[in-house]
């Protein structure tokens, strides 16, 4: 997979070039906006994130850029090229780079895996408030249900899912934590 014509597209630059496939000529402001109402906190949606990346796709000459007015401001709306459209769907995959299709960075993970640092009844407590702070992003999460298209929805199911799962696993793991210290 390559990016512009010989390097690999970073998941924000493919997430912005899907961005504009999807919902055609944007600006830098338009592209910002969708990803800071994204249930992901996985995406930055800094001005100095996505000015920078759409200048340096251009640059690459993935999207073009043509005036545009916002309000009473003079703007940008990028598009993609045909260059763009060919690297978005090599982004999109098959074949699947690793980190594609390997288990994702998860930080309450990687803290349920050091919760022997703490003594029993801060790990109860932690693992409660884990919990309810899943339970309380599944609500969030349930909001979105009714916006976007079919492959929108298809996406937020799969993160409902995942969510469930978190929840159904630290509920385990409060199982198991219960049944060593009752020992």
């Amino acid at each position: 997979m390559t990016r512009g014509r010989g390097r690999q597209l970073s998941e924000l630059e493919g997430c912005v070039l899907g961005h504009l496939w999807k919902h055609g000529p944007s600006t830098a402001y338009a592209v910002r906006q969708e990803l800071l109402v994204s249930p992901s906190s996985h995406w930055s949606a800094s001005a100095g994130a996505i000015y920078p990346l759409l200048q340096r796709l251009e640059l690459q000459r993935l999207v073009t850029a043509r005036e545009a007015t916002r309000g009473d401001r003079d703007a940008s709306a990028y598009a993609l090229t045909p260059l763009g459209t060919q690297q978005f769907l090599r982004w999109l995959g098959p074949p699947f780079e690793s980190d594609v299709v390997s288990i994702a960075v998860d930080p309450l993970r990687t803290r349920v895996h050091f919760l022997g640092a703490m003594p029993p009844r801060r790990r109860t407590k932690y693992l409660q408030a884990a919990i309810h702070e899943l339970k309380r992003h599944l609500g969030e999460l349930s909001a979105f249900r009714r916006t976007g298209d079919a492959f929108d929805r298809l996406s937020l199911a799969g993160a409902l899912r995942l969510t469930r799962a978190r929840i159904a696993w630290l509920a385990q793991v409060q199982g198991a934590l219960g049944r060593l210290e009752s020992k």
